[in-house]
């Protein structure tokens, strides 16, 4: 029986020589004549062309925790940092103060960037578990060399040592105060735990006895149950790797979120808080300042992520007000989030309109049809999609979802991606039944 690797590479095949018949052989084009050559421009410029976006779900609250500390070197004696997460009055008019602290293990130390990076790519694979599986089903597998691709690093002795050293700083850095609990949409305080609660590393023995055949992990209740009640965000990945200074990585969740709750107006933040954030050495001549902050802003502005910031003098004379205002890239960020939005509700809408038995799905066929769409883009093929999901099983539509993805973000999708879907699925299943 053929492995998966094999029937995927002979459907990349059948895939690709399909789509060279429909568009014809450029090989097989006429050749220009000199004189049409001749009239051509010189010296044309090279456009570079980014990677479409890759909206991968983050936990909402840990997001906003900081949990992690832009650094590109581990951080020395201090081991816990605290982050204000809301102020308000209570019913007998008291102020009251929400607040989480981080606890580093002595020895791992706090989380910084590279921690994140590998954290991003974590997010990846329970993306790719949710799509092919509709939910997740612990441990989840985590093979070493998939986290460090999806990373965009090359492996090699320090980077193992570094994944290692991740799932160890994972596990035993704890939260402790409030956490948000999506169930009831409110702060919980009191809370003391981790974001992972088990691991267990390739070769170790599994609990059965066994031996581990990759990387395990146990995620802990309050983050699967956020996640299970959908308190994520879309985070665009491609973005995210093609950013180098670990400032502007923080900046680029701190920002999303503060424009979010601002509706897309500018959002300000103080220098002193910001440096107490992220912990960063707080400089007094402004000059400084902006040695400090600035190359992380212009790779944002480069980005399109920031159209620009300003420095206004703080109200106590001693700090800086750092105004930010967005670029094209956070709307258009927020206009493909609401047309997913819009997505769901039109799904839920229309299938409550309707009585036929057949189209009464569960939410796992919703959830299904809804990737469907959105990997396709194009709604008013949900008809012929319903009778998809009827026809063919979901680990089988999971995996032409997944190939259908990656074919696009690598450009090599030249009809639609509605089109592509259904030859690749078509393919696999003969696939599957050829001897």
């Amino acid at each position: 029986m053929e492995s998966l690797v094999e029937i995927m590479a002979r459907v990349e095949r059948l895939a690709f020589a399909q789509e060279q018949e429909r568009q014809g052989n450029p090989q097989a084009l006429p050749r220009s004549s000199s004189l049409e050559q001749a009239a051509l421009p010189l010296d044309l410029p090279t456009v570079e062309l980014l990677p479409p976006p890759e909206y991968i779900q983050a936990e909402a609250f840990l997001e906003v925790s900081g949990y992690f500390t832009p650094s590109s070197k581990r951080i020395k004696r201090i081991y816990t940092k605290e982050k204000k997460l809301r102020e308000y009055i209570d019913e007998r008019g008291t102020k009251r103060t929400v607040k989480v602290e981080v606890s580093a293990n002595h020895k791992l130390g706090l989380p910084i960037t590279s921690d994140l990076d590998y954290y991003r790519a974590f997010l990846k694979i329970c993306d790719e578990i949710v799509d092919r599986d509709g939910r997740f089903r612990l441990p989840i597998a985590v093979p070493t060399s998939t986290l460090i691709r999806y990373t965009g690093k090359t492996e090699n002795a320090r980077v193992w040592r570094e994944v290692r050293e991740w799932f160890d700083r994972m596990t035993f850095t704890g939260i402790k105060g409030a956490i948000y609990r999506a169930k009831k949409k409110d702060f919980d305080d009191g809370f003391s735990g981790t974001l992972f609660s088990q691991v267990v590393m390739k070769g170790k023995p599994l609990r059965n006895g066994r031996s581990a055949d990759t990387n395990y992990v146990w995620l802990s209740p309050w983050f699967l149950s956020n996640y299970y009640h959908r308190y994520t965000r879309p985070l665009d990945f491609e973005f995210y790797k093609r950013l180098r200074k670990p400032i502007a990585k923080a900046l680029y969740t701190l920002l999303e979120n503060g424009w979010f709750a601002a509706e897309g107006k500018p959002y300000a933040k103080s220098y002193r808080a910001l440096c107490e954030e992220f912990l960063l050495t707080r400089h007094a001549k402004f000059s400084y300042i902006k040695r400090q902050l600035d190359p992380s802003h212009h790779e944002l502005q480069h980005e399109g992520l920031l159209e620009y910031w300003e420095y206004r003098p703080a109200a106590r004379g001693d700090d800086y007000i750092i105004v930010y205002y967005p670029g094209k890239k956070f709307f258009h960020d927020q206009e493909a989030k609401a047309a997913r939005r819009q997505l769901a509700e039109e799904i839920d809408t229309w299938q409550s309109a309707t009585s036929s038995p057949q189209l009464d799905l569960m939410e796992r066929s919703d959830l299904l049809l809804a990737d469907i769409l959105v990997t396709c883009g194009d709604k008013q093929n949900t008809a012929a999609y319903l009778k998809i999901m009827k026809d063919y099983p979901e680990p089988l539509i999971r995996m032409a979802l997944s190939e259908t993805k990656q074919a696009h973000l690598e450009r090599r999708i030249t009809k639609s991606r509605g089109a592509y879907f259904t030859d690749t699925l078509k393919h696999l299943a003969l696939a599957q039944h050829s001897p």
